[in-house]
């Protein structure tokens, strides 16, 4: 998991932050294919068009990059925790997490990457991975409505995507999926045990005190990382909805949107559970 991946990954930013990489069969989406609608929704960049080969040294390097990002936002979190130095090895370069803010941006990245990949049997398990952390972590820092939503509405649309086969948004079919692939009983029922548990944590989270401060440090991450943020995440939302008096309304509304659309596609049983 440490090793240097063996397909040419070129990996922007600090170690600490997870990173990115552009590569070339797996391309970011160029900024003229976000749309205004799709920024609103915390749009998913374009996932390239052909699953990685399975066993091959792409699939390899990108289980590799995605692991380590993993395995650093675990270890940051745990930083958060620890006032002394560790002893482990390169841990002691590990700065622990001082918001939830600072979870979600490395956390995007990722969801980003895993997207790109156009691979369902990548894609679902590593999305679950990463939903499952934001869910588990959400309540260890004070409610972060912004980075919070954007998230969850993104992971919407990926998941609500993988259960119709192809973009809900755009109605594109989606890679791996031209051969009648669909998701098992198994991976619906793990989606489906996510989407609940995170209902109810977002409402004990966000009606648990009061809403970090995120616009202006928003804006800043948007700058140092436009390869990425700037194209799928919704920056430019205006955030001044949660700061103002009556923010609850608002607030309220996007608390019951939490996972709609993947609700929705998992049909009337989880429905009646989860609405």
């Amino acid at each position: 998991m440490t090793s240097t991946p063996s397909v040419e990954f070129g990996v922007t930013g600090s170690s600490s932050g997870g990173g990115g990489f552009i590569e070339p069969s797996i391309p970011s989406p160029p900024p003229s294919s976000i749309t205004s609608a799709s920024l609103a929704t915390a749009a998913l960049p374009r996932p390239r068009e052909h699953p990685l080969k399975s066993g091959g040294p792409k699939e390899t390097g990108f289980i590799q990059y995605v692991d380590r990002g993993i395995l650093q936002v675990t270890r940051r979190y745990a930083k958060k925790y620890s006032n002394a130095s560790s002893t482990e090895s390169g841990d002691d370069e590990v700065r622990g997490y001082e918001s939830f803010k600072e979870v979600g941006k490395d956390v995007e990245r990722l969801i980003d990457v895993v997207w790109v990949s156009g691979t369902p049997s990548l894609q679902i398990p590593y999305l679950l991975s990463l939903a499952l952390l934001l869910t588990t972590y959400l309540p260890s820092f004070p409610p972060t409505p912004r980075t919070t939503f954007r998230l969850l509405r993104k992971l919407d649309h990926a998941f609500s995507s993988l259960l119709q086969g192809r973009d809900v948004d755009s109605g594109d079919s989606l890679p791996g999926f031209d051969r009648g692939r669909g998701l098992s009983t198994t991976e619906k029922v793990r989606i489906k045990s996510l989407v609940e548990r995170t209902r109810v944590v977002v409402v004990e989270t966000m009606r648990g005190g009061d809403a970090a401060e995120e616009a202006e440090s928003e804006d800043e991450d948007a700058d140092d990382d436009a390869s990425i943020e700037n194209e799928g995440t919704g920056d430019d939302e205006d955030d001044s909805v949660y700061q103002d008096e009556g923010y609850g309304t608002k607030w309220d509304m996007d608390i019951a949107r939490v996972y709609d659309r993947t609700v929705v596609e998992l049909g009337e049983s989880i429905g009646e559970k989860g609405g």
